[in-house]
């Protein structure tokens, strides 16, 4: 009866290390699922034209960083079984008016594709596709929302399709995306960070 009763104390003892077992994988999922950056004007990159014949350069030209008081945050956990990456996108400081926010698919000090809309706003809305999925950007603050396969727009030339949810979230793993804000005084994006793995 004694060995019946040690055997009991043991299996109880054992199965009550389950949950917490359980529950420290989920922690170590999740780690590997969270991604995040800080966006600053310092990581901006812009296209520019070309400048005439006294400031002559090429039609594509690329132009880095953007001087300015704003600063803001982007965090990410990704689903990939669900299909769901949940966010939250932060800014402050804007020396414009906000008018929308991005993930785009590119390298740091690169120009990229935008792959999903984070918010938008009435006078830049997004495509017709996503516009009612898409939150509304607030002047400052922050804004949550849900990334399914339905938001992610094609970047064609970049080699992904619309809804191709296993791209985007292999992007983000190879922190070959960024997130940023656009504002009416510097419409390519008044700040900007690549995301990376949030540890």
């Amino acid at each position: 009866m004694k060995g019946l009763r040690i055997s009991i104390l043991f299996v109880a003892g054992f199965l009550g290390t389950i949950p917490a077992a359980v529950a420290r994988d989920d922690d170590h999922r999740d780690k590997g699922n969270k991604f995040a950056t800080e966006l600053s004007g310092y990581n901006e990159v812009h296209f520019s034209g070309g400048g005439g014949s006294q400031f002559p350069v090429p039609a594509a030209a690329l132009r880095g960083a953007v001087s300015t008081k704003a600063n803001g945050k982007f965090k990410a956990t990704i689903d990939k079984h669900m299909k769901v990456i949940e966010y939250k996108l932060s800014y402050e400081g804007l020396e414009g008016e906000v008018t929308q926010g991005h993930i785009h698919f590119g390298q740091r000090h690169t120009v990229g594709g935008i792959v999903v809309w984070l918010c938008q706003t009435a006078g830049t809305q997004a495509p017709e596709a996503v516009r009612a999925l898409t939150p509304t950007c607030p002047a400052e603050g922050e804004v949550k929302g849900t990334i399914t396969p339905e938001q992610v727009l094609a970047q064609t030339l970049q080699g992904i399709e619309a809804g191709e949810f296993d791209e985007l979230v292999s992007a983000i793993r190879a922190e070959a995306t960024y997130a940023n804000v656009h504002s009416t005084l510097h419409g390519p994006g008044e700040i900007r960070g690549q995301i990376k793995k949030d540890d």
